[in-house]
C-alpha cells in the first residue's frame, strides 16, 4: 500500500492533534513540518519524531517527498499556504475555519481547482459514530417532515485562553470569535442535518471577554426545506456545558448530546432508545484540548483513500465553506440589523 508523504503547517495544539491521530492512519505518514521559526519547527520534530523541520515555506512546499499538505495556522494564514502548497502541487487539508470569510474559502477552492489538487476541510464531528447514525435517519427518512433543528454550543473560555495569543479573538486574524471558532463544528453538523439555510436572523454581542469578536451569538434560521432553527454558539458561559443538537419532525424527535457522547431516539412507532459511545466524549466545553480523536482519524483515513481512488474527499472544500458561511451570515445580521438572505453576495471581503 502506499504511503502518502505529509507535511504539517504548524506547530500548536491543532498540529500536535493532526501528528498524533495521524499515527493511526496506515495510509499516510508525517515527513515534514513547517513552524514559525526554525526553533518551534525543530522541537515540534523531536517530539513527534518527524524527520525534517522548515521555517521557509518555499523550501517547505518544495519537499518532494510531501504529497498533501494539513494547513493546522491560524486563519488568517490559511489562504497564503494554500495557495503555496497547491502552486506546488500540492493536496490540502485545511483546519476549521477553513478561511475567516467566504471570499477567501472561494479563492482557495479556485487555487486547488486550477492546481488540479484535491482540497478537504477539516470537519471531523461528520465523521464520529453518532453523527454518521443521526445523518443515516434523516436520510432515510425516519424523522419525517423537519420542523425545528437546533443546535447549542454553551461554551466556557477562561480570560487566559484568549489573552495569550496575539491572533485569538481578533476580526483581522481570527475573523471571528465564539462563531467562528467554538460553534463552527456543531453549526457544520446542524446544516448536513438539516440542508442548506435559506435565511438568518442574528443578535452576537460580546460580554466577557476582552476581545473584539463576539463571544456570544444567536441565530434564527429558517431552512430551504421550511424548517426552522436555533444557533446558540458562545465561550463566555461558565463553567461551559456539552454541545447539542436537537431536531424535531413529524416522526419525533432525535437528541443528539454530542460532547456527552450519547443520543436519544424519540420516533414515533419505534422504542425509546438511548445510545452511549465513550470514546465519542470529550471536554471542550471548558478545555480545547480535550477532545476525542476519533473523528480526526476518521476523516484522515478517508482523505488519504480518496486521494489513492482519485476522487474528492467526502468533506471537500465547498462542504467546509457552508459553515463559514452562516457564520459570515451572522455578523452580518448583527452589522445591518436585518435578515440576511442565503447564499450571501457580498462584495469583497467581509471582516
Amino acid at each position: 500500500m502506499h504511503r502518502f508523504g505529509v507535511g504539517l503547517i504548524g506547530t500548536g495544539m491543532s498540529a500536535a492533534m493532526h501528528a498524533e491521530a495521524l499515527h493511526e492512519v496506515p495510509e499516510a505518514r508525517v515527513v515534514a513540518v513547517l513552524g514559525s521559526s526554525g526553533e518551534k519547527a525543530s522541537a515540534f520534530a523531536r517530539r513527534w519524531a518527524i524527520l525534517r523541520a522548515y521555517h521557509q515555506l518555499d523550501e517547505f512546499v518544495a519537499d518532494p517527498e510531501i504529497d498533501a499538505v494539513h494547513l493546522c495556522t491560524p486563519p488568517y494564514l490559511h489562504e497564503l499556504h494554500a495557495r503555496a502548497a497547491a502552486r506546488a502541487g500540492k493536496h490540502i487539508l485545511v483546519e476549521k475555519p477553513m478561511a475567516r470569510t467566504v471570499q477567501e474559502a472561494d479563492r482557495i477552492i479556485a487555487e486547488a481547482q486550477g492546481a488540479g489538487v484535491q482540497l478537504g476541510a477539516m470537519f471531523q464531528h461528520r465523521f464520529m459514530p453518532l453523527p454518521r447514525q443521526v445523518k443515516d435517519a434523516l436520510d432515510a427518512g425516519r424523522l419525517g417532515q423537519l420542523y425545528l433543528a437546533d443546535c447549542s454550543v454553551k461554551w466556557w473560555r477562561a480570560p487566559e485562553y484568549y489573552q495569550g495569543s496575539r491572533w485569538r479573538g481578533k476580526l483581522d486574524l481570527e475573523g471571528g470569535g465564539a462563531l467562528i471558532n467554538q460553534a463552527i463544528h456543531t453549526i457544520d453538523l446542524l446544516c448536513w442535518f438539516a440542508g442548506p439555510v435559506a435565511r438568518i436572523v442574528a443578535h452576537c454581542a460580546t460580554i466577557a471577554h476582552a476581545i473584539e469578536a463576539e463571544d456570544l451569538g444567536v441565530g434564527l434560521l429558517r431552512f430551504a426545506n421550511g424548517a426552522v432553527g436555533v444557533v446558540e454558539g458562545s465561550s463566555a458561559l461558565y463553567p461551559g456545558f456539552p454541545e447539542r443538537i436537537e431536531l424535531h419532525g413529524a416522526n419525533g424527535s432525535i437528541i443528539l448530546n454530542e460532547g456527552l457522547g450519547t443520543i436519544d431516539w424519540l420516533l414515533r412507532g419505534e422504542a425509546n432508545l438511548h445510545a452511549e459511545r465513550a470514546e465519542q466524549r470529550g471536554a471542550a466545553s471548558s478545555d480545547p484540548a480535550r477532545i476525542s480523536l476519533v473523528g480526526h482519524t476518521a476523516e484522515f483515513r478517508d482523505f488519504y483513500q480518496a486521494l489513492a481512488q482519485g476522487r474528492p474527499p467526502a468533506l471537500s472544500g465547498a462542504e467546509g465553506r457552508k459553515a463559514l458561511e452562516i457564520v459570515q451570515a451572522m455578523r452580518l445580521s448583527q452589522q445591518t440589523g436585518q435578515p440576511v438572505d442565503l447564499p450571501l453576495r457580498v462584495m469583497g471581503d467581509e471582516s
